[in-house]
């Protein structure tokens, strides 16, 4: 729904959401809720490695870092333009990369013959991820309402 069709009241604080929500900021929030969920579903854990990855570190271990990470994002998302913020994105991005290469390693040396199927989830998270801090800021993007000129 259009902001203009929203109640006057509500106008405001839906565009300033919406500017906010239009960044990279949302991107980080994102990232650091699915990091620090991921972190809690390894904390009291003790389990035998699944893939080679976890085996680097004791799961609980994984657990304060996926977390860290997680906070991080959240805690930088207000500066989502700066170097902090942009170096958080990374390190989301290549500890979830990590974990997808880890998963494809242990389907490609037979440790785990369905590895593949993880990995692909963890692999989309990275090329979603890139892709929307790549593309830029969607108030780069102007739509006009003339028809295209053939």
């Amino acid at each position: 729904m259009p902001i203009d069709r929203l109640p006057s009241w509500m106008q405001r604080p839906a565009r300033r959401a919406r500017r906010f929500l239009l960044t990279d900021a949302t991107v980080l929030l994102i990232l650091g809720l699915g990091c620090i969920a991921r972190g809690i579903s390894y904390s009291g854990l003790s389990t035998v490695p699944s893939h080679p990855a976890e085996a680097w570190f004791p799961i609980g271990v994984w657990s304060s870092i996926w977390i860290a990470l997680g906070v991080l994002c959240i805690g930088v998302s207000p500066w989502h333009q700066s170097v902090s913020a942009a170096l958080a994105v990374a390190a989301g991005v290549a500890l979830h990369l990590l974990w997808g290469l880890s998963f494809l390693w242990a389907t490609v040396h037979g440790d785990m013959p369905r590895g593949w199927v993880s990995a692909i989830s963890y692999l989309m998270i990275v090329a979603l991820i890139s892709w929307a801090v790549w593309r830029g800021s969607r108030d780069e993007v102007r739509v006009t309402e003339e028809p295209p000129r053939d």
